[in-house]
Protein backbone atom coordinates (compact mmCIF):
# COMPACT_ATOMS: atom_id res chain seq x y z
CA UNK A 1 0.00 0.00 0.00
CA UNK A 2 2.31 2.75 -1.20
CA UNK A 3 1.43 6.39 -0.53
CA UNK A 4 -0.98 7.70 -3.15
CA UNK A 5 -1.55 11.17 -4.62
CA UNK A 6 -4.36 13.13 -3.01
CA UNK A 7 -6.48 15.91 -4.54
CA UNK A 8 -4.21 18.79 -5.46
CA UNK A 9 -6.39 21.35 -3.65
CA UNK A 10 -6.13 19.37 -0.40
CA UNK A 11 -2.37 19.05 -0.82
CA UNK A 12 -2.08 22.82 -1.33
CA UNK A 13 -4.17 23.50 1.77
CA UNK A 14 -2.11 21.16 3.92
CA UNK A 15 1.15 22.66 2.66
CA UNK A 16 -0.07 26.20 3.26
CA UNK A 17 -1.24 25.37 6.78
CA UNK A 18 1.97 23.55 7.69
CA UNK A 19 4.14 26.42 6.47
CA UNK A 20 2.07 28.97 8.36
CA UNK A 21 2.37 26.77 11.42
CA UNK A 22 6.16 26.64 11.11
CA UNK A 23 6.43 30.39 10.66
CA UNK A 24 4.23 31.05 13.69
CA UNK A 25 6.36 28.91 15.99
CA UNK A 26 9.63 30.33 14.63
CA UNK A 27 8.41 33.88 15.24
CA UNK A 28 7.16 33.00 18.74
CA UNK A 29 10.46 31.41 19.73
CA UNK A 30 12.47 34.30 18.35
CA UNK A 31 10.44 36.76 20.43
CA UNK A 32 11.25 35.02 23.72
CA UNK A 33 14.07 36.62 25.67
CA UNK A 34 15.90 33.56 26.98
CA UNK A 35 19.53 32.50 26.83
CA UNK A 36 20.52 29.48 24.80
CA UNK A 37 21.50 26.52 26.94
CA UNK A 38 24.02 23.87 25.92
CA UNK A 39 24.74 20.50 27.50
CA UNK A 40 26.60 17.28 26.77
CA UNK A 41 24.78 14.00 26.23
CA UNK A 42 25.58 10.79 24.35
CA UNK A 43 28.88 12.22 23.15
CA UNK A 44 27.29 15.29 21.58
CA UNK A 45 26.73 18.91 22.45
CA UNK A 46 23.03 19.82 22.48
CA UNK A 47 21.51 23.26 22.52
CA UNK A 48 18.06 24.72 23.04
CA UNK A 49 17.08 28.01 24.60
CA UNK A 50 15.95 27.08 28.14
CA UNK A 51 16.24 23.39 27.30
CA UNK A 52 13.30 21.08 26.73
CA UNK A 53 11.23 23.11 29.18
CA UNK A 54 11.24 26.13 26.87
CA UNK A 55 7.89 27.75 26.23
CA UNK A 56 6.15 26.36 23.12
CA UNK A 57 8.26 23.20 23.11
CA UNK A 58 5.28 20.99 23.88
CA UNK A 59 2.29 23.35 23.81
CA UNK A 60 1.22 25.47 20.86
CA UNK A 61 2.39 29.03 20.49
CA UNK A 62 -0.48 31.53 20.18
CA UNK A 63 0.25 32.01 16.49
CA UNK A 64 0.16 28.27 15.89
CA UNK A 65 -3.24 28.03 17.54
CA UNK A 66 -4.50 30.81 15.30
CA UNK A 67 -3.22 29.03 12.19
CA UNK A 68 -5.06 25.86 13.19
CA UNK A 69 -8.25 27.77 14.01
CA UNK A 70 -8.11 29.40 10.58
CA UNK A 71 -7.67 26.03 8.89
CA UNK A 72 -10.57 24.61 10.87
CA UNK A 73 -12.86 27.43 9.80
CA UNK A 74 -11.80 27.43 6.14
CA UNK A 75 -11.09 23.77 5.44
CA UNK A 76 -12.99 21.81 8.08
CA UNK A 77 -9.96 20.24 9.78
CA UNK A 78 -10.03 19.41 13.50
CA UNK A 79 -7.01 19.29 15.80
CA UNK A 80 -6.71 15.90 17.51
CA UNK A 81 -3.16 15.92 18.88
CA UNK A 82 -0.06 18.05 19.50
CA UNK A 83 3.46 16.64 19.66
CA UNK A 84 6.87 18.21 19.98
CA UNK A 85 7.38 18.27 16.23
CA UNK A 86 3.94 17.81 14.70
CA UNK A 87 0.26 18.59 15.02
CA UNK A 88 -2.31 15.96 14.01
CA UNK A 89 -5.53 17.24 12.42
CA UNK A 90 -8.48 15.12 11.37
CA UNK A 91 -9.48 15.77 7.77
CA UNK A 92 -13.09 16.29 6.66
CA UNK A 93 -14.97 13.15 5.55
CA UNK A 94 -14.18 12.24 1.96
CA UNK A 95 -11.04 14.38 1.82
CA UNK A 96 -9.00 11.30 0.88
CA UNK A 97 -10.26 8.40 -1.25
CA UNK A 98 -12.55 6.10 0.70
CA UNK A 99 -14.88 6.65 3.62
CA UNK A 100 -12.38 6.01 6.41
CA UNK A 101 -11.46 8.93 8.69
CA UNK A 102 -7.94 10.21 8.06
CA UNK A 103 -5.44 12.40 9.88
CA UNK A 104 -2.76 14.74 8.57
CA UNK A 105 0.43 15.28 10.55
CA UNK A 106 1.53 18.88 10.02
CA UNK A 107 5.19 19.64 10.68
CA UNK A 108 6.07 22.27 13.30
CA UNK A 109 9.23 24.36 13.29
CA UNK A 110 12.25 23.40 15.40
CA UNK A 111 15.95 24.27 15.31
CA UNK A 112 16.82 20.63 14.59
CA UNK A 113 15.34 17.17 14.24
CA UNK A 114 16.21 16.54 17.88
CA UNK A 115 14.62 19.76 19.04
CA UNK A 116 11.19 20.07 17.54
CA UNK A 117 11.50 19.99 13.74
CA UNK A 118 8.63 17.94 12.34
CA UNK A 119 9.64 17.77 8.69
CA UNK A 120 12.41 15.18 9.25
CA UNK A 121 9.93 13.08 11.26
CA UNK A 122 7.43 13.11 8.41
CA UNK A 123 10.09 12.23 5.86
CA UNK A 124 11.32 9.43 8.10
CA UNK A 125 7.83 7.91 8.45
CA UNK A 126 7.24 8.15 4.72
CA UNK A 127 10.55 6.43 3.95
CA UNK A 128 10.03 3.68 6.52
CA UNK A 129 6.50 2.96 5.32
CA UNK A 130 7.68 2.79 1.70
CA UNK A 131 10.25 0.22 2.82
CA UNK A 132 8.03 -1.93 5.04
CA UNK A 133 4.44 -1.31 3.85
CA UNK A 134 2.98 -3.63 6.47
CA UNK A 135 1.79 -4.04 10.04
CA UNK A 136 2.64 -2.85 12.69
CA UNK A 137 3.43 0.54 11.10
CA UNK A 138 0.29 2.59 10.51
CA UNK A 139 0.00 3.15 6.74
CA UNK A 140 1.06 6.42 5.14
CA UNK A 141 -1.75 7.18 2.69
CA UNK A 142 -0.15 10.26 1.16
CA UNK A 143 2.82 12.50 1.89
CA UNK A 144 4.50 15.72 0.87
CA UNK A 145 8.00 15.01 -0.40
CA UNK A 146 9.38 18.01 1.50
CA UNK A 147 7.97 16.70 4.79
CA UNK A 148 5.45 19.46 5.50
CA UNK A 149 2.67 16.89 6.00
CA UNK A 150 1.67 13.28 5.66
CA UNK A 151 -1.72 11.56 5.86
CA UNK A 152 -2.54 8.39 7.80
CA UNK A 153 -5.77 6.57 8.71
CA UNK A 154 -7.47 7.81 11.87
CA UNK A 155 -6.59 5.35 14.65
CA UNK A 156 -7.98 5.21 18.19
CA UNK A 157 -5.15 6.27 20.50
CA UNK A 158 -4.16 5.11 23.09
CA UNK A 159 -5.47 1.57 23.70
CA UNK A 160 -8.13 1.37 26.45
CA UNK A 161 -6.67 0.60 29.87
CA UNK A 162 -8.24 -2.87 29.93
CA UNK A 163 -6.60 -3.76 26.59
CA UNK A 164 -3.32 -1.92 27.01
CA UNK A 165 -1.14 -4.79 28.16
CA UNK A 166 -2.40 -7.06 25.37
CA UNK A 167 -2.00 -4.33 22.76
CA UNK A 168 1.57 -3.53 23.79
CA UNK A 169 2.51 -7.21 23.85
CA UNK A 170 1.20 -7.72 20.34
CA UNK A 171 3.03 -4.66 19.07
CA UNK A 172 6.30 -5.79 20.65
CA UNK A 173 6.04 -9.15 18.88
CA UNK A 174 5.23 -7.50 15.57
CA UNK A 175 8.17 -5.11 15.93
CA UNK A 176 10.68 -7.89 16.56
CA UNK A 177 11.41 -8.14 12.84
CA UNK A 178 12.05 -4.38 12.64
CA UNK A 179 14.15 -3.68 15.73
CA UNK A 180 16.82 -2.10 13.54
CA UNK A 181 14.32 0.41 12.11
CA UNK A 182 12.31 1.50 15.11
CA UNK A 183 13.43 3.65 18.05
CA UNK A 184 12.96 1.56 21.20
CA UNK A 185 11.66 4.32 23.46
CA UNK A 186 8.87 5.27 21.04
CA UNK A 187 7.07 2.08 22.06
CA UNK A 188 4.59 3.56 24.53
CA UNK A 189 0.78 3.57 24.78
CA UNK A 190 0.38 7.10 23.37
CA UNK A 191 2.09 5.93 20.17
CA UNK A 192 -0.11 2.86 19.71
CA UNK A 193 -3.60 2.96 18.17
CA UNK A 194 -6.35 0.65 16.97
CA UNK A 195 -7.22 0.66 13.28
CA UNK A 196 -8.87 -1.94 11.06
CA UNK A 197 -9.22 -4.40 13.94
CA UNK A 198 -5.54 -4.36 14.92
CA UNK A 199 -3.10 -2.31 16.98
CA UNK A 200 -0.46 -0.29 15.12
CA UNK A 201 2.46 2.05 15.80
CA UNK A 202 1.08 5.46 14.88
CA UNK A 203 4.27 7.47 15.47
CA UNK A 204 7.55 6.10 14.13
CA UNK A 205 9.32 9.18 12.85
CA UNK A 206 12.43 9.03 15.06
CA UNK A 207 15.46 7.21 13.63
CA UNK A 208 16.67 4.16 15.57
CA UNK A 209 19.46 4.86 18.02
CA UNK A 210 18.91 8.61 18.17
CA UNK A 211 19.45 9.91 21.74
CA UNK A 212 16.28 10.84 23.55
CA UNK A 213 15.47 14.42 24.57
CA UNK A 214 16.99 15.16 27.97
CA UNK A 215 16.88 17.99 30.43
CA UNK A 216 20.16 19.93 30.60
CA UNK A 217 22.18 19.41 33.79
Amino acid sequence: MAAQPIPSLLAERLSETARRLQTARRVALAALDVDETTWEYAGRTWSWPAGEARTYFHELAPGEAQVLERASERYGTRRVGVGTGRVAVELPPGAVDGDEPSVAKLARYGPSAEMGAGKPQNRREQALWETVESHPFLPVLAADDDGDWLVMPRATVPPPSADRETAMSRIRRALAAHDDAFHFDELKPENVGRYDGRYWIVDYGRPPGEPRFVEPP
